[in-house]
């Protein structure tokens, strides 16, 4: 049990996070009465897929090459997206 929880990623553990509230938003959606609330319920279970995808190649990718160099990868990948946020939200500010 203890060297299960030695193999969490960055990736992992966000896909986990937007997976359970995603299921949740999406339940709570769907049945509601609204016809529209429950198209973006489906919406919402449609964009799970990649994050599933991502899910399972980042298990993969720790299985094959071990969690230390698989979470260095992934915060360089956050710290490159983070500043186009960043860049995106300014922009939009002056636009």
């Amino acid at each position: 049990m203890k060297k299960q929880f030695q193999n969490w990623t960055l990736f992992s553990i966000v896909g986990i996070t937007a997976i359970i509230a995603g299921v949740a938003a999406s339940i709570i959606l769907m049945t509601g009465v609204s016809a529209s609330d429950g198209l973006f319920g489906m919406y919402i279970l449609f964009g799970l897929i990649p994050v599933l995808l991502v899910i399972i190649i980042d298990r993969i990718l720790v299985r094959k090459f071990g969690n230390k160099n698989v979470n260095k990868v992934e915060f360089s990948i956050l710290l490159l997206i983070v500043p186009l946020w960043m860049v995106r939200f300014v922009i939009n500010l002056i636009v």
